[in-house]
């Protein structure tokens, strides 16, 4: 792949069980920059360094978190405010999605990465620690006619749940296989021919209750015809969608449109199955 292009992948024990989930970008021929959760850094870095083998060609590996500073900026407007501080074509065309390069914004130089991780556009400004905080008042200036503000992780939760987005070690982890998680859009098939994409249970996206808020946290059970099926993953409120939204192993053969019970302190909430991103882009143009 050239120079500048963005992956986003699992990384997979020989068994096929998700020992990451990542994105890697490729900076130079022999240059890449693996991203993880920021709790993952420690056992995915000793996870790589336990996949060099005595007679491969040497592989440097570091740790270069404490290096940059990363400001994520999403939303329907972030291209109008990335063009307001920067002189770079940051047009779909001249920077277009899964693909990173070196920018300039308000003087600094910045490495974008258009990236999402909520399901909207925009992008992973990678900065130098001492010129970060004046980075981030600069888009902070650019974007306050278009009410852009601060967002905590919870709000990520929201709206990468919206669009199916998984979390690795509460929705997927060494257990699990890419086509169980529905990631098996990223399996290289030649490569785990024998990982079958015919699975006996699957993430699922479930709508729980109705629009009024549902206290879940994960761990509650979910049940069919009174019988336990599975238990909460990830569990969010879907502002956009006005959702309760939750993630689930079910059985492969629980498909979009049936019907479940959540049990919620001691309360049988109804549930549907439904597909893996409750938002589409369709419906996103026409809110």
């Amino acid at each position: 792949r050239p120079e500048g292009t963005v992956v986003y992948t699992q990384l997979l024990e020989r068994n096929g069980g998700i020992a990451a989930d990542v994105t890697i970008t490729r900076l130079s021929p022999d240059h890449f920059r693996l991203v993880t959760g920021a709790g993952y850094v420690n056992s995915d870095l000793g996870w790589l360094r336990l996949q060099t083998r005595d007679g491969e060609p040497y592989v440097r590996l570091w740790e270069s978190t404490e290096e940059l500073s990363v400001i994520g900026m999403w939303g329907p407007r972030s291209r109008d405010v990335l063009a307001k501080v920067t002189g770079d074509d940051v047009s779909d065309e001249g920077f277009p999605y899964m693909t990173a390069r070196s920018i300039h914004v308000a003087g600094f130089s910045v490495f974008a990465q258009r990236v999402t991780y909520v399901g909207e556009l925009g992008w992973e400004l990678y900065v130098d620690p001492a010129r970060a905080g004046q980075v981030w008042d600069r888009l902070m200036e650019a974007g306050a006619s278009f009410g852009v503000m601060p967002g905590g992780y919870r709000v990520l939760d929201s709206l990468r749940m919206e669009k199916g987005y998984r979390y690795y070690g509460t929705d997927m982890g060494l257990l699990d296989n890419p086509y169980e998680a529905g990631l098996g859009f990223c399996v290289q098939r030649d490569k785990w021919s024998f990982l079958s994409p015919e699975v006996q249970r699957r993430l699922r996206t479930l709508t729980v209750g109705d629009e009024q808020y549902v206290p879940m946290y994960g761990g509650e059970a979910v049940l069919s015809e009174g019988r336990v099926v599975g238990r909460l993953r990830s569990c969010a409120y879907g502002f956009t969608v006005r959702r309760n939204l939750a993630y689930s192993y079910l059985p492969s053969d629980m498909k979009p449109g049936a019907q479940v019970e959540v049990e919620v302190f001691g309360r049988m909430i109804p549930a549907t199955v439904t597909h893996d991103a409750v938002l589409t882009k369709r419906a996103q143009l026409a809110s």
